[in-house]
């Protein structure tokens, strides 16, 4: 039996080298680079802070129980609750935005490689429609992921919670516990939402090209995995080390990417320095700093720049990999692909 995971690999790299180096287009390079930036950019953002608190406790310290914890968060919640929405949604707001962007680059991404032509504006017009179901299917699933977490993680948390309403602090059993219950369950989650993932990223060609919602191309897709489910079981494998390959071999080109910057970066700024002394501007001028700031601006703006076209093909093989992978195990998709795997036109 062929497995067409191992048959995909040389046509995802015959497909990278055409599209990328048959001919160099550095702006074809860039453009790819601010699409697969724009579908990075729609994950969910996180927020963290600590407190550190001294004495926890004491007569002196203003959150030695819960009860004055819940009194200073109401206070400050009543003071500033206006404030707090309108951060909160401005922030929800933009989260959702860029989530529906990263949905359509989706699309964009893939008509891109397939017809070898980038085309931003036309191609996100074409699938306005269907960016958006995505972006509703990933919002729903995002929530769900959530909710689930949540309620695996009350028999945790619920006694957490007593123990700190009673005593005023945590028990290091309940803690250890919860670490013990917390990774487990985070692992099972991450396996689930990446087996989901990979079936609406195959999903996402067949609604495509096959002119149907993202949901019937995930049912078919699944039942697709249900008759044939060792193909794609070999195809995570494999994907899963090339993934691991590709990262390592990003992570070299980043290091020495980040060395040449900085060697870079630090002899123009050496010159900078002495051409504003030169000039009579030091430390303690205004002028001096207003220069050194823009030229650190621009030395990121520039890295920014470079990292995201460097990253190009690695972003363009794994696609290419799964759709030439997805041409292969479901026929029917019909890909119409510009360039077939003997690199003809």
């Amino acid at each position: 039996m062929s497995w067409h995971s191992i048959d995909a690999i040389d046509g995802a790299i015959q497909r990278t080298k055409h599209a990328l180096i048959e001919p160099f287009d550095f702006w074809k390079w860039l453009k790819l680079g601010i699409i697969t930036f724009l579908i990075g950019s729609g994950g969910g953002g996180g927020y963290n802070s600590g407190n550190k608190i001294n004495n926890f406790g004491g007569e002196d310290n203003p959150f030695s129980s819960s009860d004055s914890v819940i009194e200073s968060i109401s206070q400050f919640w009543n003071q500033y609750i206006i404030f707090i929405l309108i951060i909160v949604g401005l922030i929800i707001c933009i989260i959702l935005l860029f989530s529906y962007i990263s949905s359509l680059m989706e699309f964009v991404f893939v008509e891109s490689l397939v017809t070898n032509v980038v085309s931003f504006w036309a191609y996100s017009r074409k699938y306005l429609g269907l960016g958006f179901n995505l972006f509703v299917i990933r919002l729903i699933l995002g929530l769900s992921f959530i909710l689930l977490f949540i309620v695996t993680m009350l028999p945790i948390l619920i006694p957490v919670f007593n123990t700190l309403n009673v005593h005023g602090t945590i028990d290091p059993k309940l803690i250890l516990l919860g670490l013990l219950w917390f990774m487990p369950v985070l692992f099972v989650l991450i396996i689930a939402s990446g087996i989901i993932g990979s079936f609406i990223n195959l999903s996402i060609p067949l609604a495509m090209y096959r002119n149907t919602g993202i949901i019937t191309a995930f049912s078919n897709i699944f039942n697709a995995f249900k008759s044939d489910w060792k193909q794609i079981v070999v195809y995570w494998i494999l994907r899963f080390f090339l993934s691991l390959l590709i990262s390592f071999v990003m992570l070299i080109i980043g290091l020495i990417f980040i060395l040449v910057i900085l060697i870079a970066a630090f002899t123009l700024g050496l010159i900078l320095y002495f051409i504003l002394s030169v000039f009579g501007q030091g430390t303690g001028d205004a002028l001096f700093w207003m220069v050194m700031i823009l030229f650190i601006v621009i030395v990121m703006a520039i890295a920014l720049v470079i990292s995201i076209f460097l990253s190009v093909p690695a972003y363009v093989f794994r696609k290419y990999y799964m759709l030439t992978f997805l041409e292969k195990w479901y026929p029917n998709v019909e890909i119409p692909f510009s360039i077939d795997v003997s690199g003809n036109y």
